[in-house]
């Protein structure tokens, strides 16, 4: 752990137990997090972002599954804590937006009742000071009549209200690293922006340093320092974000690129990376994108790459980024 990272994850491995055997939806991930800096984390629905962010909140049942490797914050061990320590840091140090507010909100409570709980737990205010605070929280993310929808249900407020008071919620007690799984699925693009500004707003004014989890490579650019790329539970590629959509290198990172739709191009269809991310309960032996991938060598289809520095900061998963193979010692499977 070095100083400059407020959280650092090493080799985290998540595996669920099911009747069918062990399922490996998170291998090895390592990436580092800094102060008031935003890391995405980017990936096809299935590569293990969201079981990443939850294995890092202590929201993986220990019953169904096993969680191993290390997550330091601030230089402390959260893998080791009992439950009891690790509710005082979530919530309060490190907070997260889930992905959909409808299902992460109770129903049968008022939304007030839900922000006074959260902040009385972590901030230990008398229940009026705690109220005062929340109503303060859902002023500052930009929800009119405050003290009306105090008094309201989810069920009474639009889903760009409800991820409004999802952020409130998470932000209520200025967590130094804020999780977000998704924060704008299926929201309407001027909510979207809206929600991407509140964000940004509230990184600029308390410093908290933020990890964005999405599939929207628009997103990305638009928000994020570095970003990691994850496929199949293992990251591919890392990099800056400038890095990454100049000149990205793994050619699962170059597909999602050019799949997204530019308002430059007049197409008729979207580019689509060939094939599926392959069933986590039956991986391909060597490389798990081989299947898709057409520079895939015999080796590829043999070991796994491991992921090769290849300039200061970028990173990717890829034999042809590795010596021997540049050198001649790896051969086309074609």
């Amino acid at each position: 752990m070095t100083v400059e990272n407020i959280l650092e994850v090493n080799q985290l491995s998540t595996v669920f137990h099911s009747d069918e055997g062990e399922i490996p939806a998170v291998n090895e991930v390592s990436f580092e997090l800094k102060p008031g800096e935003t890391l995405g984390i980017v990936g096809e629905s299935g590569s293990g972002k969201s079981v990443t962010s939850l294995s890092i909140m202590g929201l993986v049942s220990k019953q169904n599954a096993d969680v191993k490797g290390s997550i330091l914050y601030k230089g402390k061990e959260l893998t080791s804590l009992s439950e009891k320590r690790m509710r005082a840091i979530r919530g309060n140090e490190i907070a997260m937006i889930f992905q959909e507010p409808m299902t992460s909100l109770n129903p049968v409570y008022t939304i007030g009742n839900q922000l006074v709980e959260a902040v009385i737990l972590h901030m230990s205010l008398s229940k009026k000071e705690a109220e005062k605070r929340a109503i303060d929280m859902l002023k500052l993310v930009g929800i009119p009549r405050a003290e009306e929808i105090m008094n309201e249900y989810p069920h009474q407020l639009s889903g760009g209200m409800r991820q409004r008071v999802m952020i409130a919620m998470a932000m209520s007690c200025i967590p130094s690293v804020l999780i977000a799984d998704e924060p704008t699925t299926a929201l309407d693009v001027t909510i979207q922006a809206q929600i991407l500004d509140l964000m940004r707003k509230l990184k600029d004014d308390f410093n908290t340093s933020i990890l964005l989890i999405t599939h929207d490579l628009g997103v990305v650019a638009e928000m994020c320092d570095r970003v990691i790329v994850m496929y199949a539970g293992k990251v591919v590629e890392e990099a800056d974000v400038r890095t990454i959509f100049h000149d990205p290198k793994h050619i699962y990172t170059k597909g999602l690129i050019q799949s997204t739709p530019r308002l430059s191009e007049d197409r008729d269809r979207l580019y689509s990376i060939p094939g599926n991310v392959p069933s986590i309960t039956n991986m391909p032996k060597g490389c798990s994108f081989a299947p898709r991938c057409a520079n895939a060598m015999d080796i590829c289809y043999e070991k796994m790459p491991a992921l090769i520095s290849i300039d200061d900061g970028h990173k990717a998963r890829c034999w042809l980024y590795d010596e021997g193979i540049r050198n001649g010692e790896g051969k086309n499977s074609e």
